[in-house]
């Protein structure tokens, strides 16, 4: 199943429902404006060249959201950015690719461990 039109991130309780604005060169990019905040949701997919350290081609496969708190009179303007970046051989079982990276992230985003990580922890 490939991503729609729109795509909803919960955020504090509130679905945010972005729309695709761009789709070309193996990505999508969706948007929502709202009065104070805007949220960008970018999803792209590349190849990695073989290397001396890893020589075979990579499939890199990353989405980023980056939310906009505009500037008002009191508060300058602020930018924070959540992404993750999945990178496999390209001839990689995609079954075991796919339980690897929900397990990472199952594991590294809850939100205990967010919590633990926006107070440095490690």
């Amino acid at each position: 199943m490939a991503f729609g039109a729109t795509v909803s991130i919960t955020i504090n309780a509130i679905a945010k429902v972005l729309n695709r604005i761009n789709q070309d060169n193996y990505g999508s990019e969706f948007y929502l404006r709202e009065t104070l905040v805007s949220y960008r949701l970018k999803i792209r997919h590349s190849k990695v060249k073989a290397t001396t350290d890893k020589p075979y081609v990579q499939d890199r496969h990353n989405a980023e959201l980056t939310i906009t708190t505009f500037a008002t009179s009191t508060v300058p303007q602020k930018t924070s950015t959540y992404y993750t970046v999945m990178s496999v051989p390209e001839d990689a079982n995609m079954a075991t690719a796919s339980l690897e990276g929900q397990g990472f992230g199952s594991y590294i985003m809850n939100a205990t461990r967010v919590d633990d990580m926006l107070a440095w922890l490690s």
